[in-house]
């Protein structure tokens, strides 16, 4: 005879059995599987997928993650986003059903970063990491704040001639070899001192310049980060990287933190478009580029903005680069991103040819947000050195003819060009907030700045902002700081110019008239 407990259990155990067969509903689970019939250059055809969505990520056999870029009937169009891995014929892709994302956080300051999000020394991230969606929505009309505060850039041309805020989005324009990657490095490294986040885009470059940039950054300290897709990777990488980069500036901006961006650039950005276009066989358009290209460039930088103080007050400033062909502003890419941006520097070649670095053509570039994201110092300073300096180039052009000039004239000249002198700028070696100001104020004193010859005029203002730093330190911290010149401060800095000049002018002629 069984034992009663044992038969208990079993009774219990065969009643739960029971009621759990009664209340159970069988149902059928569709597991949804395509297959790639055709593969090129890491552009994909699937068939099958029926329940997948544009832009998603879905996951092919033995070659990792791919995007959705296009729906057709009963296929799916694709880029592969690892391209290390080969896809296969025949091999089974099934759907993620997610948006693609990309780590973010404090870990990925002073690395280089392919458009995955990943290392491109194969090292994983230390500290604590957070997934941003690659393509989001930019900030509501609401949401944004009006841009006021300067983002120096150590270029007295730019930070003088055309501004540029915190939040705005300037256009680098410039045939190739004109200085354009230069400039945008400069501002970069002008930011170790600002707190500014930086994170370069590098879209389609070869190898060795990111090399470059990477160990000058390296060496300069402060806080950014390298996104690359070199020029001999996918396209679709190569489509993506700006598109990530931004979401990992977005984590710090949603921080309330000050972000600069530059996207070196964004014409090698539309060619791996128009390269992914082509192989998905959709209609080419003006200059062979997509139609939709517009809409991608102004959905990426619209992005950039300055948020209000309810959304934290962060601010993301981006800096596109575009490639001019012979100077052409008039373009299909370089006219889609002018009407995008806030403003365009135009670097031209005759002036690069000539020695003046950076090459800043005065008479196309423009910054429209203008003296609203000026300090006072250089506003007051600035305000008509724009006109005086284009009045000036025109004015050397009509010079050379040969005319004979009046000696107002000629001395329109010689402020010009020592003007000109002022404004160029070393690469690698942003100045400062003094530095601008005592160069701009030193072109206000037109007298004083007549006194110093054009050959030795960078020397001489080297040994005069020295001099400064060492005779008025604190008015020298406190322009540093607030960029504010009071009266008093104007006044000061005058009579050390004043009376180092006059120093100097009676020691030359002391040695002139010696035996």
């Amino acid at each position: 005879m069984a034992d009663p407990r044992a038969r208990a259990v079993l009774q219990e155990v065969a009643g739960a059995i029971t009621r759990a067969s009664a209340e159970t509903r069988p149902r059928v689970r569709l597991l949804a599987e395509g297959r790639v019939e055709a593969a090129a250059q890491g552009v994909l055809q699937i068939r099958g997928l029926p329940d997948v969505g544009a832009d998603e990520l879905i996951e092919v056999e033995d070659s990792g993650p791919a995007l959705v870029l296009g729906l057709r009937r009963g296929a799916v169009e694709a880029v592969a986003l690892d391209a290390a891995r080969p896809v296969k014929l025949g091999a089974r892709v099934r759907a993620l059903h997610r948006l693609p994302t990309v780590p973010a956080g404090e870990a990925i300051l002073g690395k280089v970063l392919d458009p995955t999000g990943r290392g491109r020394d194969g090292r994983s991230f230390g500290g604590r990491m957070s997934e941003m969606p690659i393509d989001r929505r930019a900030p509501e009309i609401h949401e944004r704040a009006a841009v006021h505060e300067p983002l120096y850039t150590g270029v007295l041309a730019i930070d003088a001639l055309f501004p540029i805020g915190r939040g705005q989005r300037e256009l680098i324009l410039g045939d190739e070899g004109t200085g354009k990657t230069a400039l945008a490095v400069d501002t970069m490294l002008r930011q170790r001192e600002t707190g500014v986040v930086c994170i370069y885009v590098a879209i389609g470059r070869r190898r060795a310049e990111v090399s470059q940039i990477f160990a000058k950054l390296q060496r300069s300290g402060g806080r950014w980060a390298i996104v690359t897709a070199y020029q001999d990777e996918s396209p679709g990488l190569r489509y993506l990287a700006p598109y990530s980069a931004t979401a990992m500036a977005e984590w710090f901006v949603e921080r309330g933190e000050d972000v600069l961006i530059v996207y070196d650039d964004l014409s090698a950005h539309a060619v791996a478009w128009r390269e992914l276009s082509l192989l998905l066989r959709r209609p080419p358009g003006r200059e062979a580029y997509p139609g939709d290209i517009f809409y991608l460039h102004s959905r990426l930088l619209e992005r950039a903005t300055l948020l209000c103080a309810e959304r934290g007050g962060g601010s993301l400033t981006a800096l596109p680069v575009a490639l001019t062909e012979d100077e052409r502003l008039s373009a299909y890419i370089p006219t889609n991103l002018i009407s995008v941006t806030d403003g365009q520097i135009v670097l031209s070649r005759k002036l690069f040819a000539a020695g003046q670095k950076p090459a800043v053509d005065a008479a196309t570039s423009v910054s429209r947000v203008g003296g609203k994201a000026q300090s006072q110092a250089f506003r007051e300073l600035a305000g008509r050195l724009h006109l005086e300096y284009a009045s000036f180039l025109e004015l050397e052009v009509f010079s050379r003819l040969g005319t004979r000039l009046e000696p107002a004239t000629m001395r329109r000249l010689e402020i010009g060009r020592r003007a000109r002198t002022l404004l160029r700028a070393p690469h690698g070696a942003p100045l400062g907030v003094f530095d601008e100001v005592l160069r701009l104020l030193l072109v206000d004193q037109q007298e004083l700045l007549l006194r110093i010859p054009d050959e030795g005029l960078s020397d001489t203002v080297c040994k005069l902002v020295g001099e400064c730093r060492s005779r008025l330190p604190v008015v020298v911290e406190r322009i540093d700081r607030e960029a504010i010149l009071s009266d008093d401060d104007r006044r000061a800095i005058i009579a050390i110019l004043a009376r180092e000049r006059t120093g100097s002018e009676a020691s030359v002629a002391g040695a002139e008239e010696a035996p």
